[in-house]
């Protein structure tokens, strides 16, 4: 038996960057910058770590992982009196208190945890007294009889956003170098050079399939490396604090023999409102999408101890998301989709969803964001997935689908995604040895060229309504000139007209009644076919791997 380290204190760049989610204090705590980060609690002041990156949660751990005891090491510095605390949910009891008079040298308390089954959270609590006290490091350990074995790959897909994925390079560049993980950066957009990313960082340009081909691409790569045992996939333009890095390979390392081949999901947290939760963990619905944990408030504590509650999620975002090795070559590559559902298949597919609070980072929230390619993506790959995954899935529950979303559409006088809402349609329609055949560099290609062109544009004229893409349908209903404006500026126009919106009904008419005739079909091709999809070498073609190499 030997004691493990699974969480260390975690600490933002700047004090503008808390947030309340790595520390909550009184007036006068402050974070100390530098290599190595800390926080100043001044005389009569306190700080309290229960929160959503340094709280422990042995409940929420113990689903998932080894806890056999616990023990915490607090290293400080100054004058000051630290507390483990903890709470059931319903009382908050304090188990232990040391003061420390250790001068400007440093000192460390442990704590042993009592009972850590019974409690939801525990923290640490740290007062100042005399002329003040730093709080430098705080480590959780366990007893394990055994560890697994981590060794991280980090694949970050990107496509013309240097500015944004080199920020995230130099974040993790500031990591210990024993602890920072390999790096595939697959770059779509063919970009970037050599001498603009680190030395450390796998570049690998690649043909442009969409997020599904760079995240397959980077699989492939990890692949060949038989050390690897975890891929993380990552956007490019999340921001991400790299010590969530170090806490998820310290929590894989503890993981249960049964949770072993599950991914580890992130939470992705609204960079606009950088306290609020906008998913952790999905629910797929065939296609009603219900996100888990929305809209909490992670300065809560309430808020927090809601978010450790274990559900049998469908699937964790693409945003971030840790995914075993083992399962990638067990269950295949993801689905030629080019974007949008990918994740999603992939994560039915596996089964199984770890989350744990800590584990996030910061995303735009996709509802804020105009859809335009989604507007086919989303509906022919809601098909695809739904064609594979089950059997009772119906051209009555497909119609229903189809005749609200378009219905929405045209309440909401936005007409150019009706077309490429049909478009999808009549895809799906041709089956998978069309989706299999077809470039779908080429297919995009096509898409692109209906998707509307966006406007930036203030709010200027007259009687005309402006409002943001997720306003109710039942809002936009009533009014016959809008203007739909993204988070970003990018506006789209709609005017709405009667002789259009009869036009495009008539349309969906047409296209529906060839629902009936291909429907089963092209349904029942997928469920025969789509495992020709998900090779390696279908995918060393598709993205003319070997033709590059």
């Amino acid at each position: 038996m030997k004691y493990k380290t699974i969480q260390t204190l975690m600490l933002p760049d700047s004090e503008e960057e808390n947030y309340g989610l790595y520390y909550q204090g009184t007036e006068g705590v402050r974070l100390i910058g530098g290599e190595e980060k800390s926080l100043y609690i001044p005389e009569n002041g306190n700080v309290e770590l229960f929160t959503y990156f340094n709280g422990f949660y042995p409940k929420q751990w113990a689903q998932y992982a080894e806890l056999n005891g616990l023990h915490v090491k607090v290293t400080v510095s100054g004058s000051c009196s630290i507390s483990l605390c903890h709470t059931d949910g319903k009382r908050t009891v304090v188990n232990g208190e040391e003061e420390c008079l250790a001068g400007d040298e440093e000192r460390t308390v442990t704590f042993e945890v009592p009972d850590p089954q019974h409690s939801k959270v525990f923290w640490i609590s740290v007062k100042g007294l005399k002329q003040g006290g730093y709080l430098r490091n705080i480590t959780v350990q366990t007893e394990v009889e055994r560890l697994q074995e981590v060794n991280l790959a980090v694949v970050i897909c990107t496509c013309r956003r240097e500015k944004e994925v080199i920020g995230n390079l130099e974040r993790i560049s500031r990591m210990d170098i024993k602890e920072r993980p390999e790096i595939f950066l697959i770059d779509n957009g063919n970009t970037l050079t050599e001498d603009m990313v680190p030395e450390w960082v796998h570049l690998v340009p690649n043909r442009n399939c969409g997020g599904a081909g760079g995240f397959t691409r980077g699989m492939i790569e990890a692949l060949k490396d038989p050390a690897f045992t975890h891929v993380i996939l990552m956007d490019d333009d999340i921001i991400l604090n790299p010590d969530v890095l170090r806490k998820t390979g310290y929590f894989l390392s503890a993981v249960k023999k049964e949770w072993q081949d599950a991914p580890l999901g992130g939470a992705l947290i609204e960079r606009d409102i950088p306290w609020k939760q906008f998913e952790c963990g999905a629910f797929w619905n065939r296609g009603k999408i219900q996100g888990c944990g929305q809209n909490l408030d992670l300065r809560r504590k309430d808020s927090l101890l809601k978010n450790t509650k274990v559900q049998n999620w469908e699937y964790g975002g693409w945003w971030y998301c840790a995914i075993p090795v083992s399962a990638i070559r067990e269950k295949g590559l993801p689905l030629p989709l080019f974007i949008h559902r990918d994740d999603i298949e992939y994560g039915i597919r596996l089964g199984k969803l770890m989350t744990l609070n800590g584990i996030g980072v910061w995303h735009e929230a996709v509802i804020k964001k105009l859809p335009q390619m989604g507007e086919y993506y989303d509906i022919r790959n809601m098909a695809i997935v739904n064609a594979i995954h089950y059997d009772d899935w119906d051209s009555l529950q497909w119609k229903k689908f189809l005749i609200k979303w378009v219905a929405g559409n045209l309440l909401r006088g936005r007409y150019s995604y009706i077309y490429l809402n049909i478009c999808a349609m009549m895809d799906f329609l041709k089956g998978e040895k069309w989706l299999e055949k077809t470039d779908g560099v080429e297919i995009h290609a096509k898409v692109a060229a209906r998707v509307p062109k966006l406007q930036k544009t203030g709010h200027t004229e007259k009687n005309v309504f402006y409002t943001t893409p997720d306003v109710s349908v039942y809002t936009a209903a009533k009014k016959k000139h809008i203007v739909y404006e993204d988070s970003a500026g990018f506006c789209l126009k709609a005017d709405k007209n009667l002789p259009e919106t009869i036009r495009l009904s008539i349309y969906l008419l047409l296209a529906l009644r060839k629902t009936d005739r291909y429907f089963e079909k092209s349904r029942e091709s997928y469920r025969r076919n789509w495992k020709k999809l998900i090779t390696e070498e279908f995918w060393n073609k598709y993205l003319e791997i070997d033709k590059n190499e």
